[in-house]
């Protein structure tokens, strides 16, 4: 199987512009002290905006929503990556296209950070290792916060691969026994970290690393709804028992949620990852519908350093435009995204694009698998 896949890559777009919505039109108003704290700013003053009671909703979020999708999207297309490579060569392949771009972006915001702690008279409270930390994405294991509020999501996808890795064999060979395994592991090591009382008192400790654990051991069980997805997608599996599998699934990622370090979150911020997988279940089931999107198309092809400094550089700007210059809101937020989409444009170019095409230079094919009709949907390149 080779090529993209017409509906997935289209979502990657929408799940980007979904969480730039969540933060920059929600969490800078509803969230200021947070932003205030992350940016070096002046906490912004004044009343919330009418459309704020929208991210305000009990029963949305479209923060979790558009995270939900990454991990789906992930789930599915990760193991194409397997079917092509050596699991060495997948994981190196796997760190070339994470690293340099993510590595890059964080140090403009650094940057920017630092800009904005002198122009407001704050003092930079980033030491070296917070910034170096967060920079190997190790921060989350060695007790140092998140510089740019997104990168969480980066270390979930690192462990998922490592996982990915270490099970390619059964991933190649369609094995939801295998993923069943790594599920119950992953409901195991919540319950063990909530019994042993490793946490925090007297609430979860984000900065500790069981907290992590438990965290991204908790998606990675929604990631391997994706891969169900990709069994199906290559005929390894049918579609009733696709349908049985997900719903499985899902009942372990709920269950493990409800023990899991974020188990206050429940279910408000759960029932959003129901959301993301309806609408990606609904997809894939039309994909032979799926046209194709140039605008999307474009969204999905910067949406990886779109995501990444969406939110420190938008809130950034914004914060400049209103506060320093008086700017109104929605003048500023336009400015702040396009802003925000020149740059991931600029990163995609200069950063994101030659080092893909080094990552598919050193890892080569050693597994030649088979050809397989692409599925419909796929799009052969």
């Amino acid at each position: 199987m080779s090529g993209r896949i017409v509906f997935a890559n289209q979502l990657r777009g929408v799940a980007a512009a979904a969480v730039a919505a969540s933060h920059l039109g929600g969490v800078y108003w509803l969230i200021r002290p947070a932003v205030t704290a992350a940016t070096f700013t002046p906490p912004l003053q004044g009343p919330n905006p009418p459309f704020t009671a929208f991210f305000l909703l009990p029963w949305f979020n479209l923060g979790p929503l558009g995270v939900g999708l990454f991990f789906l999207i992930s789930g599915l297309v990760i193991p194409i990556s397997l079917q092509k490579h050596s699991p060495g060569n997948f994981l190196l392949a796997r760190l070339l296209r994470i690293y340099p771009t993510y590595a890059a972006a964080l140090l403009i915001e650094v940057t920017v950070l630092y800009a904005n702690a002198r122009y407001w008279g704050r003092p930079f409270g980033h030491g070296a290792w917070t910034v170096l930390s967060n920079c190997l994405l190790i921060q989350d294991l060695v007790g140092q916060p998140s510089i740019d509020l997104v990168n969480w999501t980066l270390c979930v996808e690192l462990r998922f691969y490592l996982v990915m890795a270490l099970v390619a064999g059964a991933v190649r060979r369609g094995s939801v026994a295998v993923l069943l395994a790594v599920g119950l592991a992953a409901l195991g090591v919540n319950l063990a970290v909530v019994r042993l009382g490793v946490l925090g008192p007297p609430a979860p400790d984000p900065l500790l690393p069981s907290y992590t654990v438990s965290v991204e051991s908790l998606f990675i069980v929604f990631m391997l709804i994706g891969v169900l997805f990709n069994y199906h997608l290559r005929g390894r599996l049918g579609t009733t028992a696709l349908i049985a599998w997900v719903g499985v699934f899902g009942a372990l990622f709920v269950v493990c949620w409800r023990t899991s370090a974020i188990a206050a979150q429940y279910p408000w911020v759960t029932k959003n990852y129901g959301y993301a997988l309806a609408l990606f279940g609904l997809l894939y089931a039309l994909r032979r519908w799926v046209p194709d999107s140039r605008a999307l198309d474009a969204l999905a092809a910067i949406s990886f350093p779109f995501y990444l400094v969406h939110s420190l550089i938008g809130y950034s700007v914004l914060k400049l435009l209103m506060l320093s210059w008086g700017w109104s809101y929605p003048a500023s937020l336009a400015v702040s995204i396009a802003g925000v989409a020149l740059l991931a444009t600029g990163l995609h170019a200069a950063v994101e694009t030659p080092t893909m095409r080094v990552g598919q230079a050193l890892t080569p094919r050693t597994l030649r698998p088979r050809p397989e009709p692409a599925p419909v949907g796929v799009i052969e390149s």
